[in-house]
């Protein structure tokens, strides 16, 4: 702004040269500096925008540091793996989550599941910390819980401590990662392939394609997995149940039956990704998880994904986890 009536008579200072070349505008003493209301406007929103972009960057590090965090805990997870068979002949764990299930059809107890939540559910069937300890991978992982919880997980434990009695559970769930139904198992029964429990896919199904029928999925030790740098160890799984119940398995099935079923679904934590660990220790987090099959997946966004989630159309998700189950022995050609 500027002063309504200026005086643009020139003052001349004593030193009449210098007075000259550097006359004193009135004029211009008398006007100050302003933005208008437009200019304010326009930084204000620079602001704001610079302002999201940074926080949606703080978010989008923080979610991958937590994935990097949930990665590094499955590495350990398939490392305790290994070593545990090679302190046991080769064999590796079960991926069973009770040691007790099979009591009933007259086949022995499973002695070395990963995690054991025979007796050690609470009131509310809900999984306790004495199911990790005493699972078969307990000391193999330092006897910490942080190992069995995932970062990213939301409904995790907040505490070790657990409620009073009656309920008797802890604050949350204390194990966000599930093994591999098709790994670790085939010793107590040839005819069970996934979990040393179901005997999926049928292998002597009249429909199943001639150079698979008869297949074995039996994979008690180490060697006897024909890939293990392409075969998937762990996964990070939100289940409906009240703890991850047993092995991660998707159904297995010739192209007559029903396809793209997957019984069990992966967490929807690292958006679009599935965070996964191989035998051989390495861990990657595949983009497979396309719009449209979080959906069916998670139909209810405020509670966990459903089991029993059927991939319709060309299947690429289901397709590619059935190649990473037992590469060489479970295809994805045939689904």
């Amino acid at each position: 702004m500027t002063a309504q009536h200026c005086d643009r008579t020139r003052i001349f200072s004593s030193d009449r040269f210098a007075s000259d070349r550097f006359p004193f505008d009135r004029c211009r003493a008398t006007r100050t500096a302003g933005f208008t209301l437009v200019e304010l406007l326009v930084v204000i929103a620079i602001i704001a925008i610079i302002l999201a972009a940074l926080i949606a960057g703080i978010r989008n590090m923080q979610t991958q540091a937590r994935a990097t965090a949930c990665l590094s805990n499955q590495r350990q997870l398939a490392l305790a793996n290994q070593a545990y068979a090679t302190d046991n002949n080769g064999r590796l764990t079960s991926p069973r989550t009770d040691n007790s299930a099979i009591v009933g059809s007259g086949l022995p107890t499973i002695p070395n599941t990963w995690v054991n939540t025979n007796s050690a559910l609470c009131s509310g069937n809900f999984e306790t910390h004495k199911s990790l300890e005493q699972g078969a991978l307990w000391d193999y992982l330092g006897a910490t819980p942080q190992a069995y919880i995932s970062p990213m997980d939301p409904t995790a434990v907040s505490s070790n401590d657990l409620t009073a009695p009656p309920t008797n559970c802890p604050s949350g769930r204390v194990r966000s990662y599930s093994f591999n139904a098709f790994v670790g198992v085939g010793a107590l029964n040839p005819d069970y392939r996934a979990d040393d429990w179901w005997s999926f896919p049928d292998p002597n199904s009249a429909d199943y394609p001639d150079q698979y029928r008869g297949a074995q999925f039996k994979t008690v030790t180490l060697s006897q997995i024909p890939q293990p740098s392409g075969t998937m160890s762990s996964i990070a799984e939100e289940d409906a149940y009240n703890f991850n119940l047993h092995g991660f398995s998707i159904r297995v099935r010739p192209p007559t039956g029903l396809a793209g079923d997957w019984i069990d679904t992966p967490a929807l934590w690292n958006p679009g990704r599935v965070n996964i660990s191989y035998m051989d220790g390495s861990v990657d987090a595949p983009n497979i998880i396309y719009r449209e099959l979080a959906e069916i997946m998670q139909p209810d966004e405020s509670a966990p994904p459903i089991h029993f989630a059927v991939e319709t159309g060309a299947r690429p998700a289901h397709k590619f986890m059935t190649g990473i189950l037992l590469p060489g022995i479970l295809r994805p050609e045939i689904q």
